[in-house]
Parts: structure tokens; sequence; C-alpha cells
């Protein structure tokens, strides 16, 4: 990593990474040029679309679709500036051991500047996930992503997709999967349909597992206003700027739960260096950006890189010195002063009149 700006230098587990923003995986990374043209933008790694063992999970893509919602939540036209995207998915319809292989070839290519690309598994069953990322260490790749909590499972065909929330069984299956990739990195991506990640955390972390990436977008339905139907005509995946907050406090809460020295990801909303930021001040050693590339072409992978160095600089600190600055002092209800009828200044003047 010659030349590297130290402002954003960080690591995820055993990998030094240039700066701490990922593509993450999606249909902009369903191909070898997707590939290198995030590479181009200056990330610090890719992770390629996701497979699994099952063939209606790769079908589903052939439903997919994608709009736009602006701040208000109403459709706007495609490529027009949005706040959030809904979506229905699938998956990579490229043959597996294929697949790997052209990942492994640009990921060796990466290695020489200090980046990487990433295999991805979506999981459809515990068996699949065992017997793929086997094919993910056979081909010499260097990062396996294990995704645990696809959004679209409750609505693609039944055993296409599968979300694992319980921690046990989580344990055990990334037990089982650490098995079978010895000195590989291995991260699991969690749902964010769940209000028990920091236990999933923990138990991805017990199974072996070297960073915890979080968290999948949430199931939404939005109703059309002119014709009551539903858009797109499902229930799809919904995610925005809008969630960073979210995320930012299940970061905090999860960074308790395994400690400072266990490597979180965030993921979902970051549209912005400033979004970054929030992210590892709340424990965040890195990010994954998937929606700001379907939103802005590649190009937004590079405006955020140099959004959050402007931010660092003008802030005179490094990426590195803020991780988890404030998810490390944040405080519980009871911990706050009390202030009797402070709620009175927020309420409106009709509240505060005395009298029936």
């Amino acid at each position: 990593m010659s030349g590297r700006n130290e402002r954003l230098v960080t690591r995820v587990g055993g990998m030094a990474l240039a700066n701490p923003v990922i593509c993450g995986s999606g249909e902009a990374v369903a191909t070898e040029n997707g590939i290198r043209a995030a590479l181009r933008a200056g990330v610090a790694g890719v992770v390629g679309k996701s497979v699994n063992e099952q063939p209606a999970a790769a079908r589903q893509l052939d439903r997919a679709d994608y709009i736009g919602l602006d701040a208000g939540g109403s459709p706007v036209p495609w490529g027009a500036e949005a706040t959030s995207l809904f979506n229905r998915s699938g998956l990579s319809q490229r043959e597996t051991a294929d697949w790997f292989a052209a990942l492994a070839a640009i990921d060796a290519e990466a290695a020489a500047s200090g980046r990487f690309v990433a295999a991805s598994l979506v999981l459809g069953g515990a068996e699949g996930a065992v017997m793929i990322a086997g094919m993910a260490y056979a081909a010499g790749l260097r990062v396996f992503e294990l995704n645990v909590g696809a959004p679209h499972a409750s609505e693609a065909t039944p055993g296409a997709i599968a979300n694992e929330t319980d921690p046990a069984a989580l344990r055990g299956l990334v037990e089982r999967v650490r098995a079978v990739t010895p000195g590989m990195q291995l991260w699991v991506k969690l749902t964010g349909l769940s209000s028990n990640l920091p236990a999933q955390a923990l138990a991805a972390r017990d199974g072996g597992a070297d960073a915890v990436v979080m968290m999948g977008r949430f199931m939404a339905l939005v109703p059309d206003l002119d014709s009551f139907a539903p858009v797109l005509g499902t229930s799809a995946a919904y995610g925005g700027n809008w969630a960073v907050p979210i995320v930012c406090r299940f970061l905090a809460l999860s960074r308790r739960a395994v400690g400072k020295g266990f490597p979180l990801l965030g993921t979902n909303g970051v549209r912005t260096g400033a979004d970054v930021m929030r992210m590892a001040l709340c424990g965040a050693s890195a990010i994954e950006a998937t929606s700001a590339v379907m939103h802005g072409g590649f190009a937004a992978l590079s405006d955020i890189i140099a959004e959050l160095d402007h931010e660092l600089a003008s802030r005179g600190v490094r990426y590195a010195d803020i991780i988890g600055r404030t998810a490390d002092v944040l405080g519980a209800y009871s911990d706050v002063a009390e202030r009797p009828g402070h709620w009175l200044g927020f309420v409106p003047p009709e509240t505060r009149e005395t009298g029936a």
C-alpha cells in the first residue's frame, strides 16, 4: 500500500486496509467488469455477487426489480435523486466454481495493491454453506462472507434463502464453515430483521468468525397512492440513509458484547463520508456500500472516500483513532440527570395551559 493516506488506514482482523470503504455484494458487482470498476474507484475491497446451492435462489434474479424512493417514501424514476432503495433481488446465475475462479484471479491482482476481492454466500442451508465455503477456500480466495441475514428470505421461493437468528445455531454453523476455511478471513453478515444482533455477533465470534457485518436491510411494503397497488407488486427489501442511526446503535451494542478488539463492519444506508465516520464512531472498523453504487454508479464510492478524508482532515483525526469513541461513552436512560418539567419545552402551548 505504497503512497497510502495514513488518515484512512484501518484493519479488519488480520487484514490491513488502505481505507475503510468496501463495495458490498450486489448486482453492480455480478461481473468481472463491475468488480474491476469498483476497484478502480479506490475501495479497499469488493464483495462479489452472492451465490448459494439453491437453483431457485439464482432464478429469483429473473424476477428482480428496483426502484428508488424519495424522502417522503414516494417512487422516483430510476437514476433520479433517491433516499432509499426498494427492490427484489436474486443470487448469481454463474456456475459457482467458475465464478469463484474469476473472483480469485482478480483478488490475486488486487493483492498487489493491498486490496481484496471476496466471495459471498447467502445462506440456503447449512450443508450448502459448508460445501460452498470449501469451494471458495479451494479457489484461493482470501475472504469469505457468510450472509445469514438476507432480507429476501421471507418472500423468496421456500427453501431458496434462509435467515439464521438463533445464536446457538449460528455459532454451530460458523464453526462448521470455519473448519473448511482455515486461515481464510471469515466474515458473518447479520440480518436487520432481528433485535438480538449483539447475541448473534457474539455467537459468530465464538464460532470462529474474524469479523461481523451488520446489518441487512428491512422488508417493507410501499402502496402506490394512484393505483393503490403495491409498488413492484410485492413486498421488497428496503434500505436507505435513514437507516444509518439504526445501524449505529446496533454496532455500539454489539461492540459491548464482543469486545473492543473484535472487528465490526457497518452496512445499510451509507451515502456519504459523514455516514462512514458515524459508523466508525459506533464501532465499525470498515463499512460496505452497495445501494449507493446502484443509485450513483461506482463514482459514488470515490466520492464517499474523498468525503471521509475531508471529514477526518477537518477534525485532525485518523480513522483508526475514532473507532468506537461514541459507542464507548454511550449511556442508558438511567444515567441521565433528572430535569423535572424539561419536557414542557417541547409541546404545544395548549398542553402547558392550566385548568380544564
